[in-house]
């Protein structure tokens, strides 16, 4: 629950996440652009603010631990607590498969929110599109 209304999390299928994902991370660029080869692979959630999709997440199972890509919130939802649960969630959902290990290529502009959900920056940082990363990761 949050101040504005009922968040639900749930499993969502790949199609589901494109429009965020678009929104969100590249608008300048073409939906196409933002779905994944392995999305079918994937298992993907979504945060629900009474039934209207604000947040959504992807995860890969990789031999290093539970990837997660394309974590896109809303603008009129971030800052109030909708990307942290979601973020929470796959945590949790990495833990009970096993994983020991979750982890990114977090956007530099994010280091501190996921230096706030217990994350830190491995390696360098590198360029994508333009855009400053590096990985953030956390022992589960």
């Amino acid at each position: 629950m949050t101040k504005q209304g009922l968040l639900e999390i749930e499993r969502i299928s790949a199609d589901k996440t494109v429009d965020i994902r678009h929104a969100v991370l590249w608008p300048e660029k073409t939906k196409l652009d933002v779905i994944l080869p392995e999305d079918e692979d994937g298992t993907h959630f979504g945060a629900s603010i009474d039934g209207a999709l604000v947040a959504v997440i992807s995860l890969f199972e990789t031999s290093t631990g539970t990837r997660f890509r394309k974590f896109a919130t809303l603008p009129d939802w971030q800052g109030k607590g909708v990307g942290t649960q979601l973020l929470t969630h796959a945590i949790e959902w990495s833990r009970t498969k096993g994983e020991r290990r979750i982890w990114c290529d977090a956007r530099v502009s994010a280091l501190p929110f996921y230096a706030r959900q217990g994350f830190t920056a491995e390696g360098d940082v590198f360029e994508k599109s333009g855009i400053a990363y590096t990985v953030m990761s956390r022992e589960l």
